[in-house]
């Protein structure tokens, strides 16, 4: 079967006197929008008759290693105890937990009223929703003080729409309404009433409803729209840990505004507004306001603190920002990330910028002592829980490291003391067989990239190992260092796994994202590119033996580093990928475009943003020339990265690449941008990229 040819239509496109020639426009088919609403029907049929093609052709190049996908798939599945359970969690008066069935594909929500010991209560089986359903995604949820109701959110097609229900938890039944159209924030409003964030158009939320769940959206009562200055920013919903406030988040790749809400007050009125990448975050405590702050470039981070009730001259602003108080300053490379109130303890999560580690700092309210806590590893994830109770001096924290299954500590705040309490099953794995190893790659302007690695005992560093090496580099969001069963099949075929802690994340804190956006984000895909250098440089692997993985806007580093370097990798795999950087971003019609102009540069009205981007933008920079092996990943109803991004990608790609390499369009055809939401067709998906991975160095 030969590969499909995509018709090629020219498209002119003229930005700033400058003129491109899009081949594949086309591909964008004109009912796009129903996709994201599940409802498949194609404007021209010559696209889904492309993408059909793409698919069948993807079945045809990868049917001779069907068997070797069965094997990947009974190895994953043998890593995971298909009947098991969470660890409570405490609510009132009940141990909130869930449950996993064999041969189920979603959990089983489940209650224990006293005791851990009590009869269980299946409060909401997420098996029976999907029932009859190709995609089910759940979403957040959260039961009322009383515990008497809960509300949950989900999805049917992929998108970011989310539909909202409350269960009677008496009945077991739904209440008799349900609010579709939401972006999935909502709140608990006491014992009957919610929050509940509307979409607009543009799919980023502008009013907030209150609900009272006994009168349904009938009645539902408009509390906040999103002014009008703010219309490109998503809109969320959090409230303090002592549940005394409500606020309301509005966010763009570098603004951020706060509004604020007593709780027996549906007044929410402006806080703080941030520009230029200054953001807030704020908790109280005793009639006093604490907020988490990089204003006055303090970008590892400092407290403010200001009375909660501030009386103010008329004219003056409430909670004016310079009379806030310091609590505690900057503390350079401990870059602080969230805060939280537990009885008289305020607990701190951080991370050691020099280390690339979590830690946990405990700050006794009443004399000021400080205490942290860290782990020995030289690699690993550390997650403050906390408790539903905001007076408990028992917490939780949770722990997995490379090779150590999710295991939850309780923390005694009183004495300090640390007990495990649980740690996750994994059958057929012995940690105790493989390497983890923290190293550094140095990057070409000198500075340090962080390299998680990983690797089984006894392996031979002399050059000729296969690696597999992950990334991401965007939005601020560092690369955990945290288990995941499945990459062991890798691993125990010879593969050294490693993730790069590129710049563009936060993994060495504020300023390394910083130093990977706008019109530094070169140094994202230079310090991937250098990492994979070190590893060859280090005899970890040699040129042409490494396999590169990253999705959404890692996706868009596979592509931008596989133009520059080709040569380095033997095979890719990009998920989601957002590869069409300067036509989507410079589309205003998407709903997504405007709040990544904070993040990228607006290629609309700046020519030198036009000019960055244009640069590095994947699918504006395939050339003649080979290229390595490549798997695209898709869903048709992806509306944060939209499916004809990657489809145009392997035209393109097809069209111009010198070498005789696969190169195969994976789109699913009932799936958003987080893929699969069953068990066991995500264990599928695994399968499949790894044995495209196999295929490409020719192994079983």
């Amino acid at each position: 079967m030969k590969a499909p040819v995509a018709p090629k239509t020219a498209h002119e496109i003229v930005q700033h006197g400058i003129s491109r020639v899009d081949d594949y426009h086309w591909l964008r088919d004109k009912n796009w929008q129903k996709f994201i609403a599940g409802d498949l029907d194609f404007d021209n049929p010559a696209v889904l008759e492309y993408i059909q093609s793409e698919n069948a052709y993807k079945d045809e190049v990868m049917k001779d290693y069907k068997d070797v996908e069965e094997t990947l798939y009974g190895e994953v599945l043998s890593r995971i105890k298909e009947d098991d359970e969470s660890w409570p969690v405490k609510e009132g008066e009940y141990f909130y937990y869930s449950r996993e069935e064999k041969g189920k594909n979603y959990p089983i929500l489940c209650r224990k009223q006293g005791s851990r010991q009590a009869t269980e209560e299946v409060y909401f089986d997420i098996n029976r929703e999907a029932e009859g359903k190709e995609l089910y995604i759940f979403g957040a949820s959260g039961t009322n003080l009383t515990q008497t109701h809960f509300a949950y959110s989900f999805n049917l097609t992929g998108s970011m729409e989310k539909t909202i229900r409350v269960r009677d938890l008496e009945t077991g039944k739904d209440l008799g309404w349900e609010f579709p159209n939401s972006n999935g924030s909502f709140l608990w409003h006491g014992n009957e009433h919610l929050y509940i964030v509307e979409r607009d158009e543009s799919g980023r939320g502008r009013d907030v409803y209150k609900i009272n769940i006994h009168q349904g959206v009938a009645e539902k009562e408009l509390i906040f729209s999103k002014p009008e200055e703010y219309d490109s920013m998503f809109l969320s919903l959090s409230r303090t840990n002592d549940r005394e406030y409500f606020l309301i988040h509005l966010d763009s790749g570098s603004t951020h505004v706060v509004y604020v809400a007593g709780r027996e007050s549906d007044q929410f009125e402006k806080f703080a507004v941030g520009e230029n990448d200054v953001s807030f975050s704020l908790e109280h405590y005793r009639g006093d306001f604490y907020i988490l702050t990089n204003q006055d470039d303090a970008n590892d981070f400092k407290i403010m603190k200001c009375p909660a009730s501030s009386q103010v001259p008329a004219g003056q602003a409430k909670w004016a920002q310079d009379s806030w108080l310091e609590f505690i300053p900057e503390q350079k490379d401990l870059c602080l990330s969230s805060i939280q109130f537990y009885s008289h303890f305020l607990i701190v999560e951080r991370k050691n910028n020099q280390k690339v580690l979590d830690e946990v700092a405990v700050m006794d309210m009443d004399c000021g002592e400080f205490s942290t806590i860290s782990m020995p590893d030289e690699a690993y994830c550390l997650e403050f829980y906390g408790d539903w109770d905001h007076q408990a001096t028992v917490v939780r924290l949770d722990y997995d490291s490379p090779i150590a299954p999710n295991t939850v500590f309780e923390l005694n705040l009183e004495s300090g003391s640390l007990t495990e309490v649980y740690r996750k099953d994994v059958p057929n794995f012995d940690a105790s067989l493989y390497e983890v190893k923290r190293e550094f790659a140095q990057a070409r302007d000198g500075e340090q990239v962080p390299l998680t690695i990983i690797y089984k005992k006894g392996t031979k560093l002399d050059g000729s190992n296969k690696a597999m090496v992950y990334g991401y580099g965007s939005y601020g969001y560092g690369m955990s260092a945290g288990f995941s069963s499945p990459k062991f099949s890798l691993i125990d075929r010879g593969f050294v796994y490693v993730i790069a802690h590129i710049r563009g994340g936060d993994d060495k804190g504020y300023n390394w994202y910083l130093d990977g956006k706008m019109q530094h984000k070169m140094n994202t895909f230079n310090d991937f590119i250098d990492c994979c250098e070190h590893l060859i440089n280090s005899n970890y692997t040699t040129k042409g033996q490494i396999t590169i993985n990253g999705g959404s806007a890692g996706g868009l580093l596979m592509g931008a580093v596989t133009n520059m370097r080709p040569d380095l990798f033997g095979c890719v795999i990009a998920d989601v990928a957002f590869v069409d950087v300067i036509n989507t971003i410079s589309d205003a019609s998407l709903p997504l475009t405007a709040p990544e102009w904070e993040e990228w540069g607006n290629p609309i009205t700046r020519k030198e943003d036009f000019d960055y981007i244009s640069g590095y933008s994947p699918y504006d920079n395939v050339d003649v020339k080979d290229y390595p092996p490549t798997l695209y990943n898709s869903g048709i109803s992806d509306e944060q990265v939209t499916y004809w991004e990657p489809t145009k990608m392997v035209a393109k790609l097809r069209a111009l690449k010198t070498d005789d390499n696969p190169l195969i369009l994976n789109m699913k055809m009932h799936a958003g941008h987080a893929g699969a939401s069953k068990r066991y067709e995500w264990i599928e998906d695994i399968a499949f990229d790894y044995a495209f991975i196999l295929k490409c160095f020719d192994m079983r």
